[in-house]
């Protein structure tokens, strides 16, 4: 079994505070559909390309999982199908604020 360095462990603590906070200040609801069920955190910005916005609230939200022939918000938003999710725009608004590169390389 591969071993944790401290240094990450210390990430995934700080990302579980994170996780808790979001959990009380927002409702249990997909931000792409409103669905209310098979809900994951997903980050905006993805946490292998910008390490220091991995807990930033701000690129963390709810969107649904896939399951069976329901295609999920959180597969939506890692494809090119993001457009069609309710909180497209202001996701975008997000990204452009914080990282432009990414921003025009994703809406290409």
């Amino acid at each position: 079994m591969k071993q944790i360095s401290n240094k990450q462990k210390k990430e995934n603590r700080r990302l579980s505070i994170v996780y808790n906070e979001i959990a009380e200040e927002r409702g249990h609801y997909c931000t792409g559909c409103g669905r209310t069920t098979n809900l994951s955190h997903s980050h905006l910005i993805p946490r292998s390309r910008r390490k220091d916005l991995v807990t930033d609230k701000r690129n963390i939200t709810y969107h649904c999982l896939s399951i069976g022939e329901h295609k999920g918000c959180h597969d939506m938003w890692e494809s090119k199908d993001r457009v069609k999710l309710l909180d497209y725009h202001k996701n975008m608004e997000y990204i452009l604020e914080v990282d432009t590169e990414y921003y025009f390389l994703i809406t290409e």
